[in-house]
């Protein structure tokens, strides 16, 4: 999934201030959009962090008409003055020469790195960001860049064209909402990041249509609201804990990789997911001996906030259902956060550390923290 295991700490890391998105002037129809107005279109809000369905039933809620699957996971921008739109796909569905570049064929699979444009010329902060990712979409780890560079997808093999200058919100959800229905808990009032002006996102996307028999349009809109700069009190942390695998995974055998991280500071999570392939049936976090997540679906992770305001679905672990604790958890000095991926490999292929969702395998926790910092086994596992 990833060319270092350093490169993931950016994408996924700032998943408490996520996005979706569109291009930067709602009343265009650049990127093939149509001219429905946002309330046409329906409210962006989503009740949850992440999920594999839009928040609306909309087929087409921005009038794209691309002929292409997932055209009901597009959002419109926000108005101007809320926010900007970062689109990363064809702006013509009409040119087949512009949009080839983001097809994928039937059987194909592909992690590849991108650019898209991000319409600011000043330095703004922001505490909201909502993504869409077309069906096939894996996950999307984004970075900043300075300056301009030509959009589109990056020539194979190669990775950002320029060095990175921070990182910047993403997921591995086809929906992601980092404030849920546009609400903040009170405790997390004053949250905020800084996105400089005259900068570009790299994009690394993996992306798969390892079952279907027509084309995959990679296509993928980012909506990000801005934040007075004084509102601004708060930061939050990349978590990261890696499991790896880092020894071969033999054909129709059954592993549980586990990693323990030490809590460094004094803080709260914000939200938490873990990060699997095809062949990890359940991915499990503890703090301390309390499971706090419990994820049993592979192919969309999900996200899970720990606040006052949303209520988790409870642990089910015996029904192998999703489920997290609700409401804040604190975490202090010298507190321990395992994570535990049950690995059930099924195939004949000897599972490692690599991108492909059948034949590699992945064991990650991803998250955000306010005060405290929990990263651990980068390079190294158990």
């Amino acid at each position: 999934m990833f060319r270092t295991t350093m490169t993931v700490a950016f994408g996924f890391a700032l998943l408490a201030l996520g996005a979706c998105g569109g291009e930067d002037d709602p009343g265009s129809k650049s990127a093939g959009q149509g001219s429905k107005s946002p309330q046409e279109a329906g409210p962006h809000n989503c009740d949850v962090m992440s999920a594999t369905k839009p928040c609306t039933t909309d087929p087409d809620p921005c009038g794209l008409n691309s002929g292409y699957e997932g055209d009901e996971y597009c959002l419109l921008p926000p108005d101007p003055e809320e926010g900007i739109q970062i689109h990363f796909g064809p702006k013509d569905y009409k040119n087949l020469d512009e949009v080839r570049p983001y097809l994928l064929a039937p059987g194909g699979e592909t992690n590849a790195y991108g650019v898209a444009r991000i319409p600011l010329t000043e330095d703004r902060w922001y505490n909201r960001v909502e993504i869409r990712m077309r069906p096939g979409s894996h996950h999307l780890i984004n970075s900043l860049m300075q300056g301009e560079h030509p959009e589109g997808f990056s020539p194979p093999g190669s990775g950002c064209p320029a060095a990175s200058i921070g990182g910047f919100a993403g997921t591995q959800n086809l929906v992601y909402n980092s404030m849920p229905n546009g609400k903040t808990a009170p405790e997390n009032v004053g949250l905020g990041s800084k996105i400089s002006g005259n900068t570009s996102l790299c994009v690394n996307h993996h992306g798969y249509n390892l079952s279907g028999t027509t084309e995959r349009l990679r296509e993928v809109w980012i909506n990000v609201y801005f934040v007075p700069e004084h509102e601004v009190k708060q930061r939050s942390i990349p978590v990261m804990v890696n499991a790896g695998p880092w020894q071969p995974i033999l054909p129709q055998t059954q592993h549980a990789l586990t990693y323990t991280a030490t809590v460094k500071g004094e803080g709260r999570f914000l939200s938490l997911f873990g990060h699997r392939h095809a062949h990890t049936e359940r991915f499990a976090v503890w703090h301390n001996d309390n499971l706090i997540y419990d994820s049993w679906e592979w192919e969309e992770s999900i996200v899970f906030p720990y606040n006052t305001l949303i209520k988790n679905p409870p642990l089910a672990t015996e029904e192998r259902k999703d489920g997290a604790l609700s409401g804040i958890i604190d975490i202090k000095e010298g507190d321990q956060i395992k994570i535990q991926c049950d690995i059930n490999n099924t195939s004949n292929n000897t599972l490692t550390f690599r991108n492909e969702l059948m034949t590699g395998e992945m064991c990650i926790l991803f998250g955000s923290s306010v005060g405290a910092t929990v990263r651990a086994g980068i390079g190294s596992g158990s």
